[in-house]
C-alpha cells in the first residue's frame, strides 16, 4: 500500500514551482511586489511567462529557473458543455481534469449565479481499485506533485477565460486518484488554493473527497484547509468490500474517525458530504438506504451537518454493473430524507464523453506495467 504521507518527487520537481506562497515566490523573484504581479496574472488566466504586466526580470527568472506548466494534449467537449482536459506531465504521464460550467438558475430563496466547477486529479491512476471506477482499473502509477495539482487549476482558469465560461467557484478533488494517499501534496495544494495572496479560493469552496483509507489518515485530514467528503458507496461492510476491495477497516471505524476529524474543525468547516454511487441491484434498495441511515445517524446526533450525494453509476464499459433505475434512486433519496438528512441526486455531466464521475482514465502505464 502507498504510504498516505509519501510523495514521489519527479526530477522536474527539483526546480521551484511558480505556485508558491507570496513570501516564497517573492524571495525567488527579488521582491513580493514582483510575486504579486505573477499571482495577479495567474488568477486572471494569463501567462505570467509572457504577460507584460509582470516585470521583465521576473519573466526572465520564470523562464530560466521555474518548472514548466504541464501541457494540454487533448480537449474533449460533452454535449452539456462540460470540458475534459487531457494533461501531459513532464514525464509523459497523463491525467484528466474536468471543467463543468453551470448556468444560473432561480431558487425559492435566491438566484444562483452562473459558475464553474473544476474536478482535479491527485494521482496518476489509483491504488484503491474501486470496481465501478475506470481510474481504479489503471492501478497506481505515481503521485502528482503540488505543482502538478495546482497546474490543473491554472490550466482551468485559462480555459475558462478562453471559452468565456462563468467564474471558477468550486474545486473538487474527485478526479483520478485517492487524495488522502497523496496527503502531503494535496494538503500543500489546498493551502495555496485557499491562500488569499495566491488563488484566493474560500476554504468551503474546495472539497477533498476520499474513500477513507484508514482512521489515522482520516483524522489527519482535518488539517487540510478544505471541506471533507466521504465516498461511502455502501454502509454494509460486505458490499463495501466488493465495491472498494482495498477497504481494511469497518465502516463504523471509518465513520468514527470522520466524526473525530469533523468535531475538531470550525462549524463552517464541519459540514460533511457523503457520496454513494447507486448501482442497479447492488446498493440501491430501501434496505441499503436503512443501513446507510444507521451508519450516519450518530453524526447527526453529534450535531454534524451531513448531506448525502447520490450518484447514478456511470458506465465504464463493464457488464458487471448497470445504473440504478430512476425510480429506485428517487425512492432511496426519499428514504434518506425521511431520516432527517439533506439528500440530492447528482446531475450527470459529461458522460457522453467519459468525463463523468468514475469515468476518468488515461493510457499511462508504470514501468512495471510496460514490461
Amino acid at each position: 500500500a502507498v504510504d498516505a504521507r509519501a510523495a514521489d518527487t519527479p526530477a522536474e520537481a527539483a526546480r521551484p514551482s511558480v505556485f508558491e506562497s507570496l513570501p516564497e515566490l517573492g524571495e525567488r523573484l527579488g521582491g513580493t511586489g514582483k510575486a504579486k504581479l505573477v499571482w495577479t496574472s495567474i488568477r486572471a488566466g494569463n501567462d505570467p511567462w509572457t504577460d507584460e504586466a509582470v516585470t521583465e526580470k521576473a519573466r526572465k527568472k520564470l523562464k530560466e529557473n521555474f518548472q514548466e506548466i504541464p501541457r494540454v494534449s487533448h480537449v474533449t467537449r460533452a454535449s452539456c458543455g462540460t470540458i475534459k482536459l487531457l494533461i501531459a506531465m513532464h514525464d509523459g504521464m497523463e491525467i484528466e481534469s474536468v471543467v463543468i460550467p453551470h448556468e444560473g438558475r432561480p431558487t425559492a430563496a435566491t438566484v444562483v449565479e452562473p459558475r464553474t466547477t473544476l474536478c482535479v486529479s491527485s494521482q496518476v491512476g489509483c491504488n484503491r481499485a474501486c470496481s465501478f471506477c475506470a481510474t481504479g482499473k489503471m492501478g497506481f502509477i505515481r503521485q502528482l506533485t503540488a505543482h502538478e495539482i495546482l497546474s490543473q487549476v491554472y490550466i482551468a482558469l485559462r480555459c475558462i477565460k478562453e471559452e468565456n465560461l462563468p467564474p471558477l467557484h468550486n474545486i473538487v478533488f474527485m478526479g483520478m486518484g485517492e487524495p488522502l494517499n497523496n496527503f502531503i501534496n494535496v494538503k500543500k495544494a489546498c493551502e495555496v488554493l485557499t491562500d488569499q495572496n495566491c488563488f484566493q479560493m474560500a476554504k468551503n469552496r474546495v472539497t477533498v473527497s476520499s474513500v477513507g483509507p484508514s482512521p489515522a489518515v482520516i483524522r489527519a485530514a482535518a488539517e487540510i484547509p478544505a471541506m471533507m467528503a466521504w465516498s461511502v458507496h455502501a454502509a454494509d461492510d460486505r458490499i463495501r468490500s466488493k465495491l472498494v476491495p482495498t477497504t481494511a477497516n469497518t465502516m463504523v471505524e471509518l465513520r468514527d474517525a470522520y466524526i473525530a476529524a469533523l468535531k475538531s474543525r470550525s462549524r463552517q468547516m464541519s459540514t460533511f458530504m457523503v457520496a454513494v454511487t447507486l448501482i442497479d441491484g447492488v446498493n440501491d434498495s430501501v434496505e441499503h438506504a436503512d443501513e446507510l441511515i444507521k451508519l450516519l445517524l450518530p453524526m447527526l446526533e453529534q450535531g454534524l451537518k451531513v448531506c448525502v450525494d447520490l450518484i447514478p453509476y456511470n458506465d465504464i464499459g463493464t457488464e458487471e454493473f448497470k445504473r440504478a433505475q430512476r425510480q429506485r434512486i428517487e425512492r432511496f433519496q426519499r428514504h434518506i430524507m425521511s431520516a432527517g438528512f439533506a439528500c440530492f441526486v447528482r446531475v450527470t455531466r459529461g458522460d457522453d464523453q467519459s468525463a463523468a464521475c468514475g469515468q476518468l482514465a488515461t493510457s499511462s502505464k508504470s514501468a512495471r506495467q510496460q514490461s
